[in-house]
């Protein structure tokens, strides 16, 4: 079994080297997201939301808060007296508290802060840093690959969730691990793509316990996919670039 690899390490093309480097400075600085969280309130707001949707929040491996967010870009500031272009995040609780934070730890080291918006469940990060929620749980015998992040708060932060909407190749951090556990077909099989090449002899290590009705939807869905992508290449041969994913 491989040992379990840095995210610099998984990050092979020093194209994504480059850009991670390039994006830094436009990411607000850590020191300054931990201090704003720290000092915002909102701690009993969330335990009420996790209760009420049914997550317990003592099992949870961090404190969160519901607040409200505002977001503002750094050359609108005038307080900040040499913007760079980056966004601005502000916690409060005078507009609707609409927003779960929470940070991001992997390595040990808190790296992130994670914005669970709870109107829609769409999920971002400050800083656009981290790429997996859970990432110290990669290791050892076996984790369960979460496919959204309320499935992962519902776990109590067992698992992991893929969070990074760019790239692909850190998914082979999951090459460090003996069995994979996922509830979700399409994520189960994109993990075995990214992280194991879609070798048929890796597709062992995933134990998939989606429902039968989803997993047939999701291969109906692919073959249809498929099935329009041929007819549009046999009518337009050279027209289109089309890949049936």
């Amino acid at each position: 079994m491989l040992t379990t690899l840095s995210v610099s390490a998984l990050w092979e093309d020093p194209h994504f080297l480059y850009w991670e480097s390039f994006e830094e400075q436009y990411r607000e600085p850590i020191a300054e997201s931990k201090a704003k969280f720290e000092a915002s309130d909102g701690v009993s707001e969330a335990r009420e939301w996790l209760v009420e949707s049914e997550i317990d929040p003592d099992k949870l491996p961090f404190q969160p808060k519901l607040v409200h967010v505002s977001v503002s870009r750094d050359y609108d500031l005038p307080e900040i007296e040499k913007p760079c272009g980056r966004y601005v995040y502000a916690y409060d609780g005078t507009g609707e508290r609409d927003c779960l934070v929470f940070p991001i730890v992997d390595s040990g080291q808190t790296v992130d802060y994670g914005l669970l918006f709870i109107e829609d469940f769409e999920f971002a990060t400050v800083r656009q840093k981290a790429i997996w929620l859970g990432g110290d749980n990669i290791d050892g015998d076996e984790i369960r690959l979460h496919g959204c992040v309320s499935d992962w708060l519902d776990a109590g932060g067992e698992g992991c969730v893929f969070i990074d909407p760019q790239r692909r190749s850190p998914l082979k951090r999951l090459q460090s691990v003996g069995k994979i556990l996922c509830s979700d077909v399409g994520t189960a099989l994109e993990a075995w793509e990214w992280a194991f090449g879609a070798d048929d002899n890796e597709l062992g290590r995933f134990e998939i316990d989606d429902t039968p009705e989803n997993i047939e939807a999701y291969f109906r869905a692919q073959a249809e996919r498929r099935a329009i992508t041929q007819a549009l290449t046999e009518k337009h041969p050279g027209r289109f670039n089309l890949v049936a994913a």
